[in-house]
């Protein structure tokens, strides 16, 4: 298996996969990546989901930033300063041009109901303190989470009553909710940005695929991809465009791009210096797909592709013995955690930090689990995680990476499950899962973490045969 860095090339279908109908011989041009929304200027317009990323750049350097009485200052991300303490947290959150005190906070935001707490807004204690409002748990508003800064910047995630009798030490009743002036909502969610990609490797090895638009409500037909005798199917995207891999007769890896821009799909054609896999998984972060697959050897094997003009930089061994089942997913922070099912069926997980180039060692995933398939899925750095025990139900726990926690593991019903696949849209945390259960039928269940709740078991784009599925959502 050669670790030769290679450039991403074309080449014609062999007969590992038999096409059928006709073949576009030119190569599909692939997307650009989308233009990230611009950060926010000082003391002016920003969005929640800015104030939150802001926020948890604090959390992430906590140990760097003690709380101080002597006005010491901490910079942001861009290197303005704040001050160590409560309200300079808000502060620095908020992009304020300095740091205000509990008692002139309000001079900048709004007193709103609780009920109406959002993403980024406070609960202000005047003369005292001050923390900011991450998320609601529950769909009721009852239980909420927050940041807050005490000795070091704290991120609450176990859920706090929102009629507990003190936040932070501080009597409850203490506390006015209050709105940045400034602060506007994230860009809605629309069709494109909610439509879920889905793959299913029928049970005589046919591709065919179809679209999911979760905020219309309606699926597309099913579209047959033009291969056969396909083992296994994988995808990710890279901003318009849906990459799939599947492995062919050949045991070798094969990628079919569609641009859903321009509504072109490319040509079959082998991914470069493909070794011989049993499994695959794939993940992106921006325009870099990460390939992970499982070789005929029952190593975990690694490759990382840059579209659209990067090429692939070669594939290297990361160990592992007799491993059956892979899934892999990139949080926000540019960590793709990839989680497997080894010889003794237990699920464990090896984390590429792609941000310092470094991989760490195997472990345990989640505490341990015994499983028959796994796959992964993320919304910011929390990673939604999903096997299929030896009873062939379904599983569930949520990893929050930021705070280096999961939360235990629960029973989500299916029977005689096979095969699974996951995907949460980036501006959505709705997880949409997919399985293969007991009479080869596709089904699916959602998760709803706005709301806290969940779906129960359907049949998607109106029912399919199934032995495989991918799922990936384009920009």
């Amino acid at each position: 298996m050669s670790s030769r860095a290679s450039k991403l090339t074309r080449v014609a279908l062999a007969a590992a996969i038999t096409l059928s109908g006709a073949v576009a011989t030119t190569a599909l041009a692939t997307a650009t990546a989308t233009v990230a929304q611009a950060a926010s200027s000082v003391d002016g317009a920003i969005t929640r989901s800015e104030v939150i990323a802001r926020a948890d750049y604090w959390y992430q350097n906590r140990y760097s930033i003690p709380y101080t009485t002597t006005f010491e200052e901490y910079p942001d991300s861009s290197g303005r300063t704040y001050r160590q303490d409560c309200s300079g947290f808000v502060s620095m959150a908020w992009h304020l041009g300095t740091s205000l005190a509990t008692g002139t906070l309000p001079n900048v935001s709004t007193a709103i109901p609780r009920s109406e707490l959002k993403p980024g807004d406070i609960l202000n204690y005047e003369a005292k303190h001050v923390i900011l409002f991450e998320k609601w748990d529950d769909e009721a508003h009852t239980t909420f989470s927050y940041y807050s800064f005490g000795s070091t910047p704290v991120k609450h995630h176990t859920g706090v009553s929102i009629n507990a009798p003190k936040f932070d030490s501080w009597d409850n009743a203490l506390y006015t909710a209050y709105r940045y002036d400034k602060i506007v909502d994230d860009n809605p969610v629309t069709a494109a940005n909610n439509t879920v990609r889905l793959v299913d490797l029928t049970p005589n090895g046919d591709l065919f695929n179809a679209e999911g638009n979760f905020a219309a409500g309606n699926w597309s037909s099913w579209s047959n991809m033009g291969a056969a005798s396909i083992k296994e199917v994988a995808s990710a995207s890279t901003g318009s465009t849906n990459r799939v891999f599947a492995i062919g007769s050949d045991n070798r890896i094969w990628e079919k791009d569609g641009n859903y821009a321009t509504g072109q799909w490319s040509a079959w054609f082998q991914v470069p210096n493909s070794p011989t896999v049993k499994a695959i998984s794939a993940s992106s972060f921006g325009n870099t797909v990460h390939l992970t697959a499982i070789g005929t050897d029952g190593q975990m094997w690694n490759s990382d592709g840059a579209f659209p003009n990067g090429g692939w930089n070669g594939w290297t061994s990361h160990g592992g013995t007799n491993l059956k089942r892979i899934a892999s997913v990139s949080t926000s922070d540019n960590v793709n955690h990839v989680f497997v099912v080894d010889g003794n069926d237990q699920l464990r997980e090896i984390d590429a930090n792609y941000a310092t180039g470094s991989w760490n060692d195997w472990a345990p995933a989640a505490g341990g689990f015994t499983a028959k398939d796994v796959s992964a899925s993320a919304y910011g750095r929390t990673v939604h995680l999903t096997a299929i025990g030896t009873d062939g139900s379904l599983y569930n726990t949520d990893g929050d990476f930021a705070a280096g926690t999961w939360n235990g593991w629960s029973n989500k019903g299916g029977s005689g499950l096979k095969r699974l696949a996951s995907a949460t849209s980036s501006v959505v945390n709705v997880n949409h899962i997919f399985a293969v259960n007991s009479s080869n039928r596709l089904v699916e269940i959602d998760a709803d973490y706005t709301k806290g709740t969940w779906s129960t078991w359907a049949e998607p784009a109106g029912g399919a045969d199934s032995m495989g599925i991918a799922a990936s959502f384009t920009s």
